[in-house]
């Protein structure tokens, strides 16, 4: 490396399901405006193939991808979302080696995802994510029985998948006291 050249940085935000992940990252994105490259898991169609919507009603384009990028090639700014999806059969290679080559180029990479599953089992790509973080902004939920801060996304019913795109209609916040295993 060059004087010049230096490493970008890595943030990471976690949390449960509606707790706003995806709306802090459109605000990272809208900063920087078209400097900024907003990855999304191909696995992830919820809100069509090439966007990331909040439920605070904010949008912004996003390229669906199932492996790293070509696009991503000396982008500065590097924006993701629902990261714990970005693993074998949904994506091919290692995210957490394709963002750290990022940030060693210089990127600027914002990351989101889910910090554990529905049975409060850490998502591993999180940990590596985490161990490696320049800062790391963990965000809370309302519980959708008591109000109380949540920490733990509860799934409604057991289907016996641990990544499965749903809502509301499938999952819910839920605070310490209230967290259950779901219905079988």
């Amino acid at each position: 490396m060059t004087g010049k050249e230096r490493r970008g940085e890595l943030v990471l935000i976690t949390g449960p399901m509606f707790a706003g992940k995806s709306a802090a990252l459109i605000a990272q994105a809208a900063a920087h405006g078209p400097d900024a490259l907003v990855l999304k898991p191909a696995f992830d169609t919820r809100d069509g193939a090439a966007v990331i919507a909040s439920r605070d009603r904010t949008r912004v384009e996003a390229l669906a991808v199932a492996d790293w990028p070509d696009a991503a090639a000396g982008r500065t700014v590097l924006v993701i979302d629902e990261v714990q999806f970005m693993v074998p059969p949904h994506y091919a290679g290692d995210i957490v080696a394709d963002i750290g080559r990022a940030v060693a180029a210089g990127a600027r990479v914002t990351v989101g995802g889910l910090d554990t599953d529905y049975l409060r089992r850490p998502f591993d790509t999180i940990t590596r994510l985490s161990a490696c973080a320049d800062r790391h902004l963990v965000l809370r939920a309302r519980c959708h029985i008591c109000e109380q801060l949540a920490m733990w996304t509860a799934k409604k019913t057991e289907t016996g998948k641990r990544l499965e795109l749903g809502d509301d209609d499938l999952y819910e916040a839920r605070c310490e006291e209230h967290w259950t295993e779901p219905a079988r």
